[in-house]
């Protein structure tokens, strides 16, 4: 009898793969201007209604519901999630489009179009990859398999965190977070800190600055803080062989904090937004204090300054001072998604990588994905996670997005084998977990 993957392979077809992802990217699921990831759940629901599938909507927040797909086997066993969100980022200046974003496009073996790679593409080869595992075994497989389609992957990853606060990922054993990682078998994400810096002054006519404290030059001085802070760490950490250098990054400048800027004010906050992205062996909790303690440092010698005089003060000339008082600033975390590290010898990896390599002809690439997914929250949550899926990782967020069709094929394929390979590989078998949530 021909070979698991060659009965797949034989199932999956490039004309159903490419109308049903024409049919995902011409609907746009940017969360602006009015969109939302509404239409992609009905679309994706109505090809459950096709297939006589089991499905349920969850609305998150309104107009935005996550989808969840089930399909049981015939014998008791672990729960394994695929996961595929549903929105993407916006299609940015237009002009520098070669063609339209929100049609899909094809030119030999590439499809154009946002979301083809990240991670449209992506979810319509789990669709079809498991549909059609489950059709060519005829559920007799342990266990089940199921594919959540959340919102707010590329925002705050509020479907996500929806999903496993309601008890979603209670009796899930391992989690295949599908992203274009050009079918590379990504066993590490890096963490994700994003903080918030601000700084205070005091407002002031841009014609008599002394008449108030510039909130600017001690950001500016903050930044370079920033920069050897970078440095430091990189030097301590190292290079990670899978992830690559940590990195703090400044993203954002906002100053004022509200109202209109003038070249004429002075004004009287500025705010930093700063992207750090960590590797195994980084503590979060470490690093934000190290962020606050650089601040401070910064605010201390930029307050000693005026207290010493360094900083000159205008004397009104009937005799009274202008002293418009000292800086402060505060720093806030907006969001803290951990780093995961699933070990190589577990279940769920050694699925994957017999997938790959039976299907490429090649052996797997263990590496890790640069950003952070939704996976990070299921790792938090206790779930071993693998990430992997068709597209170039440096692809996504680009003007001309583009997946490989061939390549889109070749992972309906391995998603559909990986799941058959590890739910008969745990029936029966306790799963530790592989980390202390």
């Amino acid at each position: 009898m021909p070979s698991l993957q060659t009965r797949l392979a034989s199932s999956i077809g490039e004309d159903e793969m490419i109308q049903k992802l024409a049919e995902l990217v011409a609907l746009e699921s940017v969360v602006e201007d009015g969109h939302t990831e509404y239409k992609v759940a009905q679309a994706v629901s109505a090809w459950c209604v096709e297939d006589s599938l089991t499905f349920e909507l969850s609305e998150v927040s309104p107009g935005r519901p996550n989808l969840l797909i089930e399909w049981r086997g015939k014998r008791p066993g672990p729960a394994l999630l695929f996961e595929a969100h549903s929105d993407t980022v916006t299609a940015g200046d237009l002009s520098q489009w070669s063609r339209l974003p929100f049609r899909l496009t094809r030119e030999g073996d590439r499809v154009y179009g946002r979301g083809t790679a990240d991670t449209k593409g992506n979810l319509v080869a789990a669709y079809i990859g498991i549909r059609e595992l489950v059709r060519t075994t005829q559920g007799n497989f342990p266990g089940c398999l199921r594919l959540l389609v959340p919102i707010d992957e590329e925002g705050m990853m509020t479907g996500i965190r929806h999903y496993i606060a309601s008890g979603g990922t209670a009796d899930v054993k391992a989690a295949i977070c599908c992203e274009p990682e050009d079918a590379q078998v990504c066993i590490r994400q890096k963490g994700a800190l994003r903080l918030r810096v601000e700084i205070h002054g005091k407002m002031a006519h841009g014609a008599m600055p002394l008449t108030g404290s510039n909130p600017l030059p001690v950001l500016a001085r903050f930044l370079v803080a920033i920069a050897e802070e970078e440095i430091r760490e990189q030097e301590r950490m190292g290079f990670d062989t899978l992830l690559g250098w940590p990195s703090m990054t400044p993203t954002e400048i906002r100053s004022p904090l509200a109202g209109v800027s003038g070249f004429n004010v002075v004004p009287g906050a500025a705010a930093v937004s700063l992207d750090i992205r960590t590797v195994v062996g980084q503590s979060h909790r470490d690093l934000t204090q190290r962020i606050q303690q650089n601040l401070d440092e910064v605010l201390e010698e930029a307050n000693r300054s005026i207290r010493e005089g360094r900083v000159c003060r205008l004397r009104h000339p009937l005799g009274e001072s202008i002293d418009p008082g000292e800086f402060h600033g505060t720093v806030v975390v907006v969001d803290d998604r951990p780093v995961t590290d699933t070990p190589v010898d577990h279940a769920v990896v050694q699925s994957v990588v017999a997938a790959v390599h039976e299907r490429l002809g090649v052996p797997a690439v263990l590496s890790g994905v640069p950003g952070a997914t939704d996976g990070t929250w299921l790792w938090e949550a206790g779930i071993p996670i693998v990430t992997v899926g068709a597209g170039h990782r440096y692809v996504p967020h680009q003007a001309d997005e583009w997946v490989s069709l061939r390549q889109l094929c070749d992972i309906a394929v391995i998603y559909g084998d990986a799941a058959y390979r590890f739910l008969t590989a745990m029936e029966g078998v306790e799963v530790e977990e592989v980390n202390d949530g």
